[in-house]
C-alpha cells in the first residue's frame, strides 16, 4: 500500500505540474473570462482592472452597445477587433455569433457558435442558440445513430469546463491519498476498509476526471471540425478538380476533418459519408 501512496504522490505532482503549465500558457495572452461575470455587461467590475486593458473594455462596452442598438456588423467589428487583439473568451465568441445570426451571416454564427462552445462546452445558451442556427442551414442531413455510451460521456464532460474537471481531478487526487494514508494508519479493521474503499473510489473518479480534462483540452487545441462557408460547395471523390463530384453542402454543414492533400481536405458529414472539399470553402472551428 506505502507503494501505491508513493504513486499516487507522483501523478498529483505531475497533474500539478500541468495545471501550473496551463495556467502559465494562459498567461501568454489575456483572457476576457477574466474581466466580465455577464455575457452583456461589465458593469459588475468593482476591482481596478490590470494591466493597461482600458481600451479593451471600451471596446466590448461599444460592441454591446453597438449590438443593443440593433448595429449589429458595427457590433461585430467590435467583437472582431479584441479577437485580433489577441483576447479570447466563450463569452466573446457567444456575442459574436448573435450578432452574426442577427445580421443573417448564420454560416459565421454557427462557427461563432461552435468556438464559444470549445472553449465551455457546458454553456447552454450558446448550445442553445447554435442548434437554432444549424436549423436554418439549407442542407438538411441525417444523423447517424450515436451510441449512447458517447452520448452520455460528452454530455457529462460537458458539465464543466476542461479548467473545472482539472481542479476536480486534483481534489480527487487528495482524496485517494488521504483514504490511502487513513487506511494504512487506522488501527481497526473497519477503519481499514473504509480507507481502501475511499481511496479507491477516489482513485477512479480521479482518473475520470484527468481523462476528460484531457480530451477537452485536447479538443480545444487540435480542433477537428469546419463549417462550409460558400452557398454551394461541391464534394469529391478524391483531392483535385478531376475527380468525380459525390455530392453538395450548402452553407453552414459542420463537417468533420480528416487528411490534408494539398488545398484539399477529407471532410466527413454527419451521415458518414466522405469526401474531399477545398480548404478555401470551410472555416476550421
Amino acid at each position: 500500500m506505502r507503494a501505491i501512496v508513493y504513486i499516487l504522490l507522483s501523478v498529483g505532482m505531475l497533474s500539478a505540474s500541468g495545471a501550473l503549465a496551463k495556467e502559465q500558457d494562459r498567461a501568454a495572452g489575456y483572457s476576457l473570462d477574466s474581466l466580465f461575470t455577464g455575457v452583456s455587461s461589465l458593469d459588475s467590475l468593482a476591482e481596478p482592472l490590470p494591466g493597461d486593458i482600458s481600451s479593451e473594455v471600451a471596446v466590448w462596452n461599444a460592441a454591446n452597445d453597438a449590438y443593443a442598438h440593433g448595429e449589429f456588423k458595427k457590433a461585430i467589428e467590435g467583437y472582431k477587433q479584441l479577437i485580433e487583439q489577441g483576447l479570447e473568451s466563450y463569452k466573446l465568441y457567444y456575442n459574436l455569433g448573435n450578432a452574426y445570426f442577427r445580421s443573417d451571416s448564420i454560416a459565421w454564427a454557427i462557427v461563432s457558435y461552435k468556438r464559444a462552445l470549445r472553449l465551455n462546452p457546458s454553456d447552454g445558451d450558446a448550445a442553445y442558440n447554435l442548434g437554432v442556427a444549424e436549423s436554418r442551414t439549407a442542407t438538411k442531413i441525417e444523423r447517424l445513430p450515436e451510441f449512447f455510451m458517447s452520448g452520455w460521456w460528452r454530455d457529462a464532460a460537458g458539465m464543466l469546463p476542461s479548467d473545472g474537471w482539472a481542479v476536480l481531478s486534483l481534489i480527487f487526487f487528495v482524496l485517494t491519498a488521504a483514504g490511502a494514508v487513513y487506511y494504512l494508519l487506522a488501527s481497526s479493521v473497519g477503519g481499514r476498509k473504509l480507507g481502501f474503499t475511499a481511496a479507491v473510489l477516489a482513485l477512479f473518479f480521479f482518473i475520470v476526471s484527468v481523462c476528460v480534462a484531457t480530451s477537452q483540452k485536447r479538443n480545444y487545441t487540435e480542433s477537428k471540425e469546419a463549417v462550409v462557408m460558400v452557398s454551394a460547395a461541391a464534394v469529391k471523390s478524391s483531392p483535385g478538380a478531376s475527380g468525380k463530384d459525390l455530392f453538395i453542402l450548402n452553407e453552414g454543414v459542420a463537417v468533420r476533418l480528416g487528411e490534408r492533400v494539398g488545398h484539399w481536405r477529407q471532410i466527413t458529414i454527419a451521415n458518414g459519408e466522405k469526401g474531399w472539399i477545398l480548404e478555401r470553402q470551410i472555416e476550421i472551428i
